[in-house]
C-alpha cells in the first residue's frame, strides 16, 4: 500500500528541521509521499498519517489541527518529558518500517469539546489533553458551579477547574492531585486547583455526560480565562456559561508495538527507580 504522510516540526526546536528531512526522505524512499512543514506554517488536510516531530506541545497542536479530518498522529519527541511523543529519535525509522511492514496499528483516546461565548459569538473549540478555567487575574478564587446533564451538582470555590482527557490524566490534572487514567477510557475528569473544602475532590464522568459550568469571581468586573491545553486562551465575561462534552472523533494515535503505555507511564514518571 503506498501512503502519504506529513511530517510536522517545531522551528524552535534545535535539529528539528533537519531530523524533518530526513524522515521525509526515508518515506519516499519507501514510497510513501511525504510533505514537510513547519508547526505553524501547517494547514489541515487528509493524510494517511501525521508524524509530529518536537515535544508534547508540537504534537498536542497537531492533534488539534488535524482532529476534524480523523487524521492517525504520532509524535516523535525532541522535547523533555514526551508522555504524547513516546517514540525517540533513534527509534523512528523502526517504528516507520513497522507501520510498512504491518499497516498501521490506531489507538484512539477520546478527545474534549468546548462551547462558550467569546467577543459576541459563539465559540466552539477542542482539547486533547484539558481545559482549565481560572479568573484572568490568577491566584484569585473562583467559584465554579457544576452541572452534570443538566443537574446541579455542586459549587466548588477554587483556584480554577481543570476538565482533562484520560490521555491529560498525566498532565496539569496529576500535578493537581488527580488520578491516572487509563487514556483509552471514554471519560473526562473534573480536578479542582486547590479546592477550599478538603472534601472536594477529583470526578470520573462518563463520556456519555454533559458538563455545564458557570464560573466567577466575586469582583463585578472580573473575567474569566478559558485555557486550552495550556496553549490557546479565550477571555469571557465572568458568569458565562460553558458546556464540555467528548468530541465527536475521537484522536486516532498511531501505536508503538514495541512500547506498551505502562513502558512509558513507568519510565516517565520514575516508577520503580
Amino acid at each position: 500500500m503506498q501512503y502519504s504522510a506529513a511530517v510536522i516540526y517545531n522551528k524552535s526546536k534545535s535539529q528539528a528541521k533537519k531530523l524533518s528531512l530526513e524522515i521525509a526522505a526515508f518515506l519516499r524512499k519507501n514510497k510513501c509521499k511525504a510533505a514537510v512543514f513547519g508547526s505553524m506554517q501547517v494547514k489541515p488536510k487528509k493524510y494517511d498519517f501525521v508524524l509530529s516531530i518536537g515535544g508534547d506541545g508540537t504534537m498536542l497542536k497537531v492533534i488539534r489541527t488535524f482532529a476534524h479530518l480523523s487524521v492517525p498522529v504520532k509524535g516523535i519527541n525532541l522535547g523533555s518529558l514526551g508522555f504524547l511523543t513516546d517514540t525517540n529519535v533513534d527509534e523512528a525509522q523502526l517504528m516507520l518500517s513497522d507501520i510498512f511492514q504491518k499497516g498501521i496499528k490506531i489507538e484512539k483516546r477520546s478527545l474534549l469539546f468546548a462551547e462558550f461565548e467569546f467577543n459576541g459569538s459563539k465559540k466552539k473549540t477542542i482539547a486533547a489533553n484539558d481545559f482549565v478555567v481560572r479568573s484572568l487575574g490568577g491566584g484569585k478564587l473562583i467559584s465554579v458551579n457544576v452541572s452534570i446533564d443538566n443537574k446541579t451538582t455542586t459549587e466548588y470555590k477554587c483556584d480554577g477547574m481543570i476538565i482533562a482527557t484520560p490521555t491529560g490524566s498525566t498532565a496539569y490534572s496529576l500535578a493537581a492531585y488527580g488520578p491516572i487514567v487509563y487514556p483509552t477510557l471514554p471519560i473526562s475528569i473534573l480536578t479542582p486547583i486547590c479546592p477550599h473544602m478538603l472534601s472536594q475532590r477529583p470526578m470520573i464522568l462518563s463520556g456519555d455526560e454533559q458538563i455545564s459550568m458557570w464560573a466567577y469571581n466575586k469582583e463585578p468586573s472580573a473575567k474569566i480565562l478559558i485555557s486550552v491545553d495550556g496553549q490557546d486562551n479565550f477571555t469571557i465575561a465572568n458568569k458565562s456559561k460553558i458546556r464540555f462534552s467528548l468530541y465527536k472523533h475521537p484522536l486516532k494515535l498511531i501505536a508503538n508495538r514495541s512500547k506498551p503505555y505502562f513502558e512509558t507511564l513507568k519510565k516517565k514518571l520514575n516508577w520503580g527507580l
